[in-house]
C-alpha cells in the first residue's frame, strides 16, 4: 500500500552498479569474511552489514501508526495514514442518536462520524501540569484525576496536537522542492535510564517533521534487544581546523567493528517495553520520512556524519537518487569556521568535502568534482529542539507510552509555542500566521474546520 523499501540488503555504495539493487549476482550473501554478519558486494567490495528486513517491518508498522495513522479525521478505510495515503472525499451523512454529525466516504462509501470531544477540562488541566513541567505523581495529584484517567487524557492530548500539526503540515509539505536535516540524539532519565531518538527538521524553518525512538512494544528476538555498556557515538574532537574535525570522525568510525555499530552506553530498559539498536531504527526512521518528500519534485537531505544514518538515508532515497531528484549531503558544524576548503577528499568513500561559514558538507550523491549547491543557513536547528525535549521532558518517566505521547506533545509545542526573533518554527515553515500560547493552541486543534467535517 505504502511506497517503502522491503529489502535493505543491498550494496550501498552510490557509484556501485549494485547499489541499491535487491538481487545481483555479485552478491555474496550473509558473508562472514570481515567478522560480521554482511552482504558482499564483489563489484565494488563494500560489506555493509546483514539486516534484519522482518524486523524492520515490524517496527515500521508500529510506528507508522502511531506518528502517521489517522485516528480522528476522515475515513479509516481508506484514508488511514497522513501524507502515505491520498486524501478522500466524503458528504453529509445524517446523524448518530446522540447527535453527531455521520459522515460517507465518496471513495469507498464507508459512513463514520467525527470524534467528538469529551471532558475539555481534563484535556486541559493535564497540559496544564505540562506546562508545569510537574512529574508524574505531582500531576495526578493536580488535577484530581486516578491516575487511570490521567493517562488516558494525556493521550488523548497527544492524539489532539498530533492530528493537528499533521493536518497542517500535510498542506505544507506538497512542494515542489523540500530540505531536510537529520540528526540522531540520546535522551538520558533517571537510574540509567533513556532512549535513542533520531530527530528530522524542514531545514529553513526548523519545524520538526518527525521524532522516532527506539523504544519498541515488539516483541524481540535476544540478539535484536538493545544490550551494551560500549559508547561508539562519534564526538566531537574540537580540532584546531575543521579539516582535522572531519578526519577525526571517520578515524572514530574506523575503530568500530563494523562503520554502522552505533552504540550509545548502557541504557536500561524501560517498562513494558523494549530498545532496538540505533542502526536498526534509522532504517525506519528514514523509510517513514518518504512520506513527506513523495510529492516533491527534488528534495536535499543534509544528515549528521554518522555511517548508519547515511546508510538507511540513501536507501530510502534511492529512487530519487537514481531519477536524480535528491541530494543528500553530511554536514558538520564547525562554529566560526575560518578555514576554506574545496573538494577535499576525506574518508573511505572518497568523500569530498567543503566548507562553509558554519562547518563542512559533503555531498554523497555525486562523486564528481565541482562545487555543489549547498543551502543549509543554520545547523542548530535540531540542537534546539533537543535542549527544549531534554529540559521539558520529566526525566523520571518510566513507561513507553508515557514517554512517547509527552515527546509527541512536546514536538508539537515547540514547533508552535517556542519563538526565536519572535518566530515559531511553525510560522517559518508556513503552518502558524502567529506565535501560539499552549491553551489558545488546544482551543484551535479541538475546534479546527477538518475535525469537524466542514
Amino acid at each position: 500500500m505504502f511506497d517503502i523499501r522491503k529489502d535493505f540488503n543491498c550494496c550501498k555504495t552510490v557509484s556501485c552498479k549494485n547499489f541499491g539493487v535487491a538481487d545481483s549476482e555479485d552478491y555474496v550473501y550473509q558473508s562472514k569474511r570481515l567478522g560480521y554478519l554482511s552482504i558482499e558486494c564483489k563489484a565494488c567490495g563494500s560489506n555493509p552489514p546483514w539486516i534484519n528486513n522482518q524486523l524492520i517491518e515490524n517496527i515500521l508498522k508500529e510506528k507508522l501508526d502511531f506518528h502517521f495513522a489517522r485516528k480522528i479525521t476522515h475515513c479509516r478505510h481508506c484514508y488511514s495514514h497522513f501524507f502515505f495515503n491520498e486524501k478522500n472525499g466524503s458528504h453529509l451523512h445524517g446523524f448518530t442518536a446522540a447527535g453527531t454529525q455521520r459522515l460517507k466516504c465518496k471513495n469507498c462509501q464507508h459512513v463514520y462520524s467525527e470524534t467528538k470531544h469529551k471532558n475539555v477540562e481534563a484535556i486541559t488541566q493535564v497540559l496544564q501540569t505540562i506546562i508545569e513541567k510537574l512529574d508524574i505523581n505531582s500531576a495526578i495529584r493536580k488535577t484530581g484525576l486516578s491516575a487511570r484517567l490521567y493517562y488516558f487524557y494525556l493521550e488523548k492530548l497527544s492524539l489532539l496536537l498530533t492530528n493537528f500539526s499533521r493536518l497542517k503540515e500535510q498542506e505544507e509539505v506538497n512542494r515542489e522542492s523540500l530540505s531536510l536535516q537529520t540528526e540522531g540524539k540520546v535522551i538520558h532519565l533517571h537510574h540509567k535510564r533513556g532512549f535513542y531518538t533520531l530527530l528530522t527538521a524542514e531545514s529553513d524553518s526548523g519545524y520538526i517533521l518527525l521524532q522516532t525512538t527506539n523504544l519498541t512494544k515488539v516483541d524481540l528476538l535476544k540478539q535484536d534487544i538493545y544490550n551494551s555498556t560500549e559508547n561508539t557515538v562519534i564526538k566531537d574532537a574540537f580540532a584546531n581546523n575543521i579539516e582535522n574535525e572531519i578526519k577525526n570522525h571517520y578515524q572514530q568510525t574506523l575503530h568500530r567493528k563494523h562503520f554502522e555499530r552505533l552504540l550509545i552506553g548502557e541504557l536500561k530498559a524501560i517498562n513494558h517495553c523494549n530498545l532496538i539498536y540505533p542502526n536498526k531504527l534509522v532504517y525506519v526512521h528514514f523509510s517513514l520520512l518518504r512520506g513527506f518528500i513523495k510529492k516533491a519534485q527534488h528534495y536535499s537531505h543534509y544528515i549528521e556524519l554518522e555511517s548508519s544514518i547515511r546508510a538507511a538515508a540513501l536507501m530510502s532515497a534511492h529512487p530519487e537518487i537514481k531519477a536524480g531528484k535528491a541530494d543528500i549531503f553530511y554536514y558538520l558544524p564547525f562554529m566560526n569556521n575560518q578555514e576554506i576548503i574545496k573538494n577535499r577528499k576525506v574518508g573511505w568513500w572518497s568523500d569530498r568535502w567543503h566548507s562553509f561559514e558554519q562547518g563542512a558538507y559533503s555531498l554523497l550523491t555525486d562523486n564528481k568534482q565541482k562545487q555543489y549547491p549547498f543551502k543549509m543557513e543554520d545547523t542548530e536547528h535540531l540542537n534546539r529542539y533537543y535542549d527544549y525535549l531534554d529540559t521539558h521532558l520529566n526525566k523520571s518517566l518510566n513507561s513507553f507510552n508515557t514517554i512517547t505521547n509527552l515527546s509527541e506533545i512536546h514536538r508539537v509545542l515547540f514547533n508552535f509555542c517556542h519563538a526565536q526573533d519572535d518566530k515559531s518554527p511553525a510560522m517559518q515553515f508556513g503552518v502558524a500566521d502567529h506565535v501560539y500560547d499552549e491553551m489558545s493552541l488546544l482551543s484551535e486543534a479541538m475546534t479546527y474546520k477538518e475535525y469537524t467535517g466542514e
